[in-house]
């Protein structure tokens, strides 16, 4: 073929991958929220459920693409024949759009991207799903809890500034005040009440009188056209103090001084009609403000331990960070108490990385009850090895206790990395060690009396704890889930999960059954279990060490994958890596994660799990291992997850990669992978006592077939021009090909980071 026929080929390739991903989404729709339900009774629990929404780049479709991706999937979702030659029209504009992102977002370009998934849920999802909440006697306060990582997160990335978490907070606030806008005009036209037929409740006159004061212009029209209308009267006067948010005298300077106004018309809607709050629907409104107030989503504000640590050594990042504490009474005081809702510790190693923070926010936060939740962040393996031990250490710390005591309602929030640990101790040894860390912490939490509430730190892909939501949760260990939890939504994920209302609202649904059925466990220890799958985290380590040390696995890695052809695609605003070494260390877990799948080796979702699952059954007898499999949710859920990973990878398609982009010294190492991958497949099949992988699962298996062999042709071109690019004889329109290939790949693995 000639470069403009590996163009077409690309495109269509990668078109068809788009499209077939829209289709099972809306395909989807007709299937979710058949899990049984789980029924609560009524009490103050303080249940809170939060998808936290980040940047993190694993997202490679244009937003000009995703949009148009997303209007197909509206209009097949109606199921409408005549609806053809509108899809016709949609394909042949997505066939002429540019894939290729023409520079790297900004972080701001990040959050915009984030509104319409955001947008979905405002409007579409959030009231539904409390209502149902509120039908199952679960609780009066809302359960659902939106947050963000968009504009907040500094770990890494230089661009996210004082500067940008200031604009991104005004970009959020911009969003869910349009949103109250709109619905003031409804009750604006709603509320007809007329001074003729009853009287107006004092407070309100006041207020209406008070703001004639500030709008002048605004109070003199409305007073003439509603001139016996109270209730519309005030309200399009609270609607133009909205629209003036934050820009002039007219409009509103903060979130309490609107809270107050709704207050007031929800106590005179009451003294006037003399119903119940339910029947005029006002009372929900404000429920909703209450629960969003001025910003939308919650903003996590993330930062390495390094930078905290070490002010002299991280001057400029140190120096932004110290800025953005000082605002935090501030954005609280315009935006609402919740605005930002913790400071997360990256690469937490022990208690004074926290007890440092805590000591900045007395010093810059003006006052103690603004200092949000300090979270710290285990995210390797010998971390996660000594969780209980670094909390014991913090919670000894009588000052840092008291403020939790006072100010956290004696909860700390703990968050769990699945990134990192995979990249540093392969696929069970990072979730044995998280599930792990999560009883010691739980356990040392309740000697301190105080309540442990985790933050699960998922990726896209299995490797980095991605996965069904519920079967996540419902695997975690029993009795180790309290009121709360959270746990981060990303790149193609948020795609997947949040393109459409009716997918939000039952992605949503089936988090919130297995979070209420997991918190209603109680903590249950299975010695047996545990000394089986603690020899298996090992083995597997061992084993994943082996490979990851080896010397040469690095120039593997960057000569096989197109890792280094990331940057070109312009994902993410946040660098590939930490350093420009070429090292394991230096790779942030995305590219490390991302690049193995592009080329269908996906080791980092099943390497070493085939020595180890071996090496337990040779010890201790088939039979044992099956029972303990079916006993056991944690290993069902992790080798269900792994069996879906090995069937995604394909070395034969590797191996072409490694015969075509290798030197013959380094060939060894492929050698190696494919002898761990018969390894995984057998033990696999002699542990599920299956004949074939995924053979419970034959609808996925069968999407999987399908889809791995479209994803071939994808793969031969981006060897081709990987060798030519390698070779230095490739052309523009091929490196353009070549870009495309990698998105075409990334849609058609679908949780490729």
């Amino acid at each position: 073929m000639n470069s403009k026929e590996i163009l077409i080929v690309a495109k269509a390739f990668t078109l068809f991958f788009y499209l077939a991903n829209i289709s099972e989404q809306v395909f989807r729709e007709a299937f979710t929220g058949i899990k049984k339900e789980k029924i609560v009774q009524k009490g103050n629990n303080g249940y809170k459920f939060s998808p936290v929404f980040t940047a993190h780049p694993t997202e490679s479709a244009r937003q000009s693409t995703l949009n148009k991706i997303y209007k197909i999937g509206e209009i097949v979702s109606k199921n409408d024949i005549d609806s053809l030659p509108e899809i016709n029209t949609i394909i042949t504009e997505l066939w002429y759009t540019r894939e290729i992102r023409s520079k790297k977002p900004n972080p701001l370009d990040e959050v915009k991207s984030l509104l319409y998934y955001l947008d979905i849920i405002y409007k579409d999802v959030f009231l539904d799903i409390e209502k149902e909440m509120q039908s199952k006697t679960i609780q009066t306060e809302p359960i659902l809890t939106l947050g963000s990582w968009v504009g907040g997160d500094r770990d890494g990335n230089p661009f996210v500034t004082k500067k940008i978490t200031d604009q991104s907070l005004k970009i959020y606030s911009k969003q869910i005040i349009n949103i109250y806008m709109d619905k003031i005009k409804e009750f604006s036209e709603e509320f007809s009440f007329s001074t003729s037929y009853l009287t107006t409740p004092k407070k309100l006159e006041n207020k209406i009188q008070e703001y004639r004061k500030i709008l002048k212009k605004e109070y003199n029209h409305y007073a003439k056209v509603n001139f016996d209308e109270p209730f519309r009267i005030f309200l399009s006067l609270v609607f133009h103090r909205l629209e003036n948010f934050q820009k002039n005298n007219i409009g509103y300077k903060t979130y309490k001084e609107f809270h107050k106004d709704m207050e007031l018309v929800n106590e005179s809607l009451k003294q006037t009609l003399k119903l119940n709050d339910s029947i005029h629907g006002f009372s929900e409104f404000l429920k909703y403000v209450e629960s969003f107030q001025f910003h939308g989503v919650t903003l996590d504000i993330r930062e390495n331990s390094k930078v905290i640590n070490n002010p002299q050594s991280n001057k400029q990042q140190y120096g932004e960070f110290i800025k953005v504490l000082a605002c935090i009474s501030d954005w609280k005081a315009i935006y609402g108490s919740n605005v930002i809702n913790s400071l997360i510790v990256s690469m937490t190693k022990n208690e004074s990385d926290i007890l440092n923070l805590y000591k900045l926010c007395k010093k810059y936060i003006t006052s103690q009850k603004d200092i949000p939740m300090i979270v710290p962040l285990l995210e390797e393996i010998d971390d996660l090895q000594n969780s209980d031990y670094f909390l014991n250490n913090l919670l000894s710390n009588k000052a840092y206790k008291t403020h939790i005591i006072k100010y956290q309602d004696s909860t700390q929030e703990i968050m769990l990395g699945y990134s990192d640990s995979n990249k540093d101790g392969g696929i069970i040894s990072s979730q044995w060690n998280v599930y792990k860390a999560q009883i010691a912490l739980f356990k040392k939490g309740k000697d301190h009396n105080c309540n442990i509430v985790f933050f699960h730190g998922r990726g896209g892909t299995i490797s980095r704890g991605g996965g069904p939501t519920y079967n996540s949760i419902l695997s975690q260990p029993r009795g180790t889930i309290s009121n709360q939890i959270r746990y981060t939504e990303q790149g193609e994920v948020i795609s997947d999960k949040y393109s459409t209302g009716n997918l939000a609202k039952e992605n949503l649904k089936l988090g919130l059954d297995a979070f209420l059925s997991a918190s209603s466990t109680t903590f249950k220890n299975n010695k047996d279990e545990y000394l089986l799958i603690e020899e298996l985290s090992k083995v597997s380590f061992k084993k994943y060490q082996e490979l990851i040390t080896d010397d040469n696995l690095m120039i593997y890695f960057e000569k096989v994958t197109p890792v280094n052809l990331l940057s070109t695609l312009n994902i993410g605003s946040r660098p590939s890596k930490r350093t420009s070494e070429s090292t394991i260390d230096s790779y942030r877990a995305i590219p490390w994660v991302f690049g193995w799948a592009q080329t269908r080796h996906t080791i980092t979702g099943w390497y070493g799990a085939g020595t180890a699952l071996l090496d337990i059954i040779e010890k201790n007898g088939i039979r044992k291992i099956q029972s303990a499999y079916r006993k056991s949710s944690f290993l069902q859920n992790l080798i269900s997850n792994i069996e879906m990973t090995v069937v995604k990878s394909d070395l034969l398609i590797s191996k072409m990669y490694v015969e075509e982009l290798l030197d013959e010294e380094y060939k060894y190492l492929f050698d190696e992978i494919t002898k761990e991958l018969k390894k995984v497949n057998k033990a696999i099949k002699l542990v599920t006592n299956n004949v074939e992988l995924l053979e419970d699962n034959p609808i996925l298996k069968n999407t999987l077939k399908i889809r791995n062999a479209y994803l071939d042709p994808l793969s031969l071109i981006q060897i081709l021009l990987m060798k030519k690019l390698s070779d230095k004889e490739i052309t523009e329109e091929e490196k353009t090909s070549l870009l495309l290939s990698i998105n075409g790949l990334a849609a058609g693995l679908r949780n490729t980071g």
